[in-house]
């Protein structure tokens, strides 16, 4: 059994989300968190604004998308591991300095 975490973050700090070193170090504490380890790493900043940054973890992977125009972060945790913990949103949620968040999870039979 595999299992996915989507969680979407609202009314975010613009700045914040537009900082590559902040998205990079938000990855590194949930890989952390998950008790991962990163593989391979990569990253587009667009322009005018924007990030997609993508971890590929030894558990499988962790996306960060974000849309500093809308205020919104969208970050994808997937797991090999059905015990994936989310113990670690509110500290993300304070990082991107989000007023709310939405989280679903999926169970993924495989």
């Amino acid at each position: 059994m595999a299992k996915e975490l989507l969680i979407d973050f609202f009314d975010c700090n613009v700045f914040t989300l537009n900082d590559i070193e902040t998205i990079k170090k938000i990855t590194r504490k949930i890989v952390e968190e998950i008790n991962s380890i990163i593989v391979e790493e990569t990253w587009h900043c667009f322009s005018p604004v924007g990030i997609t940054y993508v971890a590929v973890i030894a558990k499988s992977h962790v996306s960060i998308h974000t849309w500093p125009e809308k205020k919104a972060a969208a970050i994808d945790i997937f797991s090999c591991d059905s015990t994936i913990p989310d113990n670690f949103i509110h500290s993300v949620q304070n990082e991107l300095e989000a007023k709310s968040f939405e989280l679903k999870t999926i169970l993924r039979n495989i």
